[in-house]
């Protein structure tokens, strides 16, 4: 039989500890340290948040730092002792002046309107902008607080610029935000080439742990004694204090190219840039109100199209073939023929932003305003140079208000709506924009008006029993008194300069002529306008068209240097070129503007084209006094040297009188140099203007006789008289 154990035949302890194990199951014994260091995890980060500290997320970018924070506001003493707040005149490229008291007065609701150049009130300024209607729809709605509406907006700020920006304005008692963010998150280069290479498990967990207080403070203690590891410190791209745009540095679009995933780092640092926003806001009690960030679809073509990736050289020409072949059809208006190239030409290249648009303008014209729509926000999608917010971002607008509970405007859709109600379709277009992003002033009211019953919902505005469409259409009333047709006049001159520049004729055409219409007598606006419409003529290959206009402009305005300027190039450029009325206008720039090397390195090329290398050789010369650096009259100067040998003539520059008729339009010019004796011997060309700024005449001379062609015109540009000089002999006409 076996032997019968004792207890005591068991190892001490054993008893106890079988009991334990019957009482604690394996995953409690498992679950029991990870809670209690959930626990203390718990206790340590509302230990550190009782001291105030943030987490990094919410106190640090985590893919750009900045190279200096440069206030937007200084302090000077104001009434009462008060201190006051004023936008300095280091910012003013960037943002509005704005002015307010450091301290808040007695029942004072402090606004700040934070974004881009749409915040800001482009292409106007403050009065217009959605900041300047509430500041004046405010009192009327509700007179028991005193509404301070500043507007923060800065020109081509980013989400992230907003958020640093933020860090500042929250130490000035602020009680709401409003955010209109999203157009210019590609306007600056952020390489992220770090966060690439970061696995995304790892870039995940980090992510979540910058979200903590205990990482902060962990990785605090580490910088202090310098063991953060290197790449931690080299994460961050470093940016300037102020914009520096991309297409500030370029010709244009060009320097855009398609980057899948720079987009989407983009996108998640947008959202970051947003939840910092909110962070920030309520760290110091204040509320949030988010717009989603609306834009033109409909006229607005993309700035930039790159074809679709891995497309084959067979079906690239065929797509390209196929959009040729849309374009006759366009003119004709066959949109049923249009649709059907440009359908077999986005089966072939989808992600064309170019094809897309057209595609959509097609499928609008058919009534097919569901597809349109879906095809003109492919075309923004897909534009490589997205100067216009993508569609993803107005969800994460949406998302993170929902999320963080925020206050939403949802501009996209309430101009969808008013679309719908004119138009019966719901794309958004000239109507309400400027242009590709900026509003038209009453999309500004809109946007106000929108705002307003956001904040009467929330409880924050109690409008009176008088509030409604009377007393918005009152102040609507006072702000469009005030506002200045030749001011929007040069608003959208310098609007159709910029979309120029960016590539956009057409837009910047209609935007042009609009600035003629409300011109008037203000000759600058007509001036910048019309060398604007120049251009584009001239890109049209329509010379005729651009001469027409400039002439049209300088019986206004005769004296313009920029029209001269314009007619001399377009004289030049031809391809029979004007040489005698482009020598003639570019001369007269070399006096208005003496020291502008092109002016004087045209003029050079006029003459030297002309014949005349020993008048040219002058002006060559002091445009690389000017600027050593030009290409042009070195190039030029070369070419006409070997010319030059065996000539007896002055190599100094040439002096030039000019008079004017009393109106103070230029009459008569003429070159020439002084002899040993300071005699002024006339030596180069002689010109006359008709005082409406053409030309009356023009006369080649060499040391003070004639010597070369002679030519009359009547005051409409008819040709009355040529002649043929030589050595101050008649020998033609």
């Amino acid at each position: 039989m076996p032997k019968k154990q004792s207890h005591s035949d068991f190892p001490p302890g054993s008893e106890l500890k079988s009991k334990v194990s019957q009482r604690l199951p394996l995953w409690q014994a498992l679950v029991l340290p990870i809670v209690a260091i959930l626990v203390f995890f718990l206790l340590l980060e509302g230990g550190l948040a009782l001291f105030g500290l943030q987490p990094t997320l919410h106190n640090k970018d985590p893919f750009v730092g900045f190279a200096a924070n440069v206030p937007l506001f200084t302090a000077s003493p104001g009434a009462n002792g008060k201190q006051l707040l004023t936008t300095p005149a280091n910012k003013k490229d960037y943002f509005n002046r704005q002015s307010f008291t450091k301290e808040k007065d007695p029942n004072t609701y402090r606004i700040f309107s934070l974004g881009g150049s749409t915040t800001y009130g482009r292409p106007y300024a403050d009065s217009t902008s959605f900041s300047g209607w509430l500041r004046q729809l405010l009192p009327v709605a509700d007179s028991s607080k005193k509404w301070e509406v500043i507007n923060a907006g800065g020109i081509s700020y980013a989400s992230y610029r907003v958020a640093q920006l933020m860090e500042e304005l929250v130490q000035y008692q602020p009680d709401l935000f409003i955010i209109y963010t999203g157009h210019n998150e590609f306007l600056e280069e952020r390489t992220y080439r770090k966060l690439k290479e970061i696995p995304p498990l790892i870039r995940s967990t980090a992510s979540l742990l910058a979200k903590t207080r205990t990482w902060t403070a962990l990785t605090g203690v580490l910088e202090k004694v310098d063991l953060a590891p290197v790449a931690e410190k080299e994460t961050r791209f470093k940016l300037g204090t102020e914009v520096d745009a991309i297409l500030d540095r370029t010709t244009g679009p060009k320097s855009y190219s398609r980057n899948d995933t720079l987009k989407n780092n983009i996108l998640n640092h947008f959202r970051i840039s947003l939840e910092q926003m909110v962070t920030l806001a309520q760290s110091v009690g204040a509320q949030v109100i988010f717009v989603t960030p609306a834009a033109n679809l409909k006229e607005c073509s993309p700035f930039k199209s790159e074809h679709t990736p891995g497309i084959n050289a067979a079906s690239l020409r065929r797509s390209e073939d196929l959009l040729t072949m849309s374009k006759p059809m366009v003119w004709e208006k066959n949109w049923p023929m249009v649709l059907h190239f440009l359908d077999e030409a986005a089966a072939i290249d989808p992600r064309f932003a170019d094809l897309q648009y057209h595609r959509g303008q097609a499928l609008l014209a058919l009534g097919r305003n569901k597809e349109a729509k879906t095809a003109l926000r492919l075309a923004s999608d897909e534009d490589v140079c997205p100067l216009r917010a993508l569609t993803p971002m107005a969800q994460i607008v949406t998302e993170v208000a929902k999320q963080h509970g925020a206050m939403l405007v949802d501009f996209i859709d309430l101009l969808e709506q008013r679309m719908v109600n004119n138009k019966e379709y719901p794309i958004l277009g000239a109507e309400f924009f400027l242009d590709h992003v900026h509003p038209t002033i009453e999309g500004h009211k809109l946007l106000a008006v929108e705002l307003l019953e956001t904040m009467s919902a929330r409880g924050i505005v109690h409008p009176g029993a008088d509030w409604g469409t009377a007393a918005i259409s009152a102040v609507a009333a006072k702000i469009e008194a005030g506002v200045d047709q030749w001011v929007q006049g040069h608003a959208l001159a310098n609007l159709a300069r910029v979309l120029l520049w960016a590539g956009k004729e057409q837009d910047s055409a209609r935007l042009a002529r609009q600035a003629l219409e409300l011109a008037g007598d203000n000759q600058q606006v007509a001036i910048n306008a019309t060398t604007t419409l120049a251009t584009i003529y001239i890109m049209q290959k329509n010379p005729k068209r651009a001469v027409k206009l400039l002439y049209a402009a300088l019986e206004k305005a005769p004296s313009a240097i920029e029209l001269r300027l314009k007619l001399g190039q377009i004289m030049l450029g031809q391809k029979s070129p004007n040489l005698e009325g482009a020598a003639a206008n570019l001369l007269l720039i070399t006096q208005l503007m003496p020291y502008y090397d092109v002016g004087h390195t045209i003029f050079g090329i006029a003459m030297a084209d002309r014949g005349r290398p020993q008048i040219a050789y002058p002006s060559l010369m002091q445009a690389l006094q000017i600027n050593p650096n030009n290409k042009d009259a070195s190039f030029k100067l070369a070419q006409i040297r070997p010319l030059l040998k065996g000539l007896e003539f002055s190599r100094k520059f040439l002096l030039v009188q000019l008079d004017y008729y009393p109106s103070t339009a230029p009459r008569k010019m003429v070159q020439g140099r002084r002899n040993t004796n300071g005699q002024f011997i006339q030596d180069g060309i002689e010109v006359e203007f008709h005082e409406n700024g053409r030309l009356k005449s023009f006369l080649d001379i060499e040391q003070g006789k004639p010597n070369g062609l002679e030519m009359t015109w009547d005051s409409e540009g008819k040709v009355l008289s040529r002649k043929i000089y030589k050595q101050g002999i008649l020998v033609d006409g």
